[in-house]
């Protein structure tokens, strides 16, 4: 253990550049106990770490998975392992190739270095990173209004505007999934098994194929759900974290997701079909914004009628992984059956 943290300590060091640094705070362990996201704070050598000497505070992702892998709701297994280690080696490259691009229009973290812990496991490894808290990003909600979801929406449509594709070429994204979120059919071999049988199951091999048959795609977060989203105080502002999923797709599949993740059952009732629309507005704003060559109505036209389909999509994973879960509520079920209803047409 002693020498796992001495090489730990070096790694880190040869990143941020001094041996003057201490642990503050875990932010918070990774699912099914894959190692800790940890906040830590340089201090001079001469100074007590708690004055008000000159400090800087940075983010360590550190990935260590455990010999033995216990998933919180019983899927453990080769599969869901190598999906996970698979999924910190395309966040770690989209830190270092494709954040500090990102930053200046999308509010993350920027990238500060990355290493792979050789003594202790041949998948343990290290992303650091500045600290979205020293940043103005320090409010963490688990849930928000239809108002305050809008801020949200307006950073997807940015993040989507900026990475869109039309008809990509077949290695984009290089080296981040080729298709994005964690959901998805491909991967969820043994939760598609565990559906009941009926018209959800029936009709997943088609869901799946008209979300990833879109012409327009761009890069989606994969996992856009509120907790992956940092506020300011004022909730005027947000930034995004965990790009563990990111990879090519319909951006839709971000939004329907996002809003799912965060609000109430009557919210989504009385609010939804306008939330679509401001994303949208907020789309069509950010091509302009970035002087897209792309058709902001060709997008939407495609688009559009894909939001009950990404939403049955995200309910087909849920009944397999799930089935008692509380976000299958009787509005999922409508939107559910309003997309199977489409495949037929």
């Amino acid at each position: 253990m002693k020498n796992n943290e001495h090489e730990f300590n070096q790694l880190l060091s040869a990143i941020i550049k001094t041996t003057h640094f201490v642990k503050t705070e875990v932010i918070q362990t990774l699912w099914s106990g894959y190692g800790e996201i940890a906040r830590f704070e340089t201090v001079e050598p001469d100074l007590d770490k708690f004055s008000n000497g000159p400090d800087m505070t940075f983010v360590v992702k550190h990935i260590n998975p455990p010999v033995i892998q216990q998933h919180p709701r019983g899927w453990s297994g080769t599969i869901s392992h190598q999906r996970k280690l698979a999924s910190y080696d395309v966040e770690a490259e989209f830190y270092q190739h494709w954040a500090n691009k990102t930053k200046p229009f999308c509010a993350l973290p920027q990238f500060i270095g990355q290493a792979s812990l050789s003594q202790s496991c041949l998948s343990s490894k290290m992303i650091v990173m500045s600290d979205l808290d020293r940043e103005g990003f320090p409010t963490r909600l688990t849930t928000v209004s239809a108002e305050n979801s809008k801020i949200c929406l307006r950073w997807l449509a940015r993040f989507h505007a900026l990475n869109m594709q039309h008809d990509p070429l077949d290695n984009w994204p290089n080296k981040l999934w080729p298709i994005g979120t964690y959901w998805h059919l491909a991967t969820r071999a043994k939760e598609f098994d565990a559906m009941e049988k009926g018209p959800l199951k029936d009709a997943a091999v088609e869901l799946d194929k008209r979300l990833n048959n879109c012409r327009y795609k761009t890069l989606v977060h994969g996992d856009a759900k509120i907790a992956n989203f940092c506020f300011s105080n004022d909730l005027a502002h947000v930034a995004a974290v965990d790009f563990q999923y990111i990879g090519g797709g319909c951006g839709i599949k971000d939004v329907v997701y996002f809003l799912g993740s965060c609000l109430d059952e009557t919210t989504l009732e009385r609010q939804f079909e306008q939330l679509i629309d401001d994303y949208f507005t907020e789309l069509h704003t950010a091509l302009c914004l970035f002087q897209s060559a792309f058709s902001r109505r060709e997008i939407e036209k495609e688009w559009r009628p894909l939001v009950n389909i990404a939403w049955a999509d995200f309910e087909r994973f849920l009944a397999g992984w799930a089935p008692l879960h509380a976000k299958r509520t009787t509005f999922s079920h409508r939107l559910t059956v309003a997309a199977i209803a489409t495949l037929n047409k």
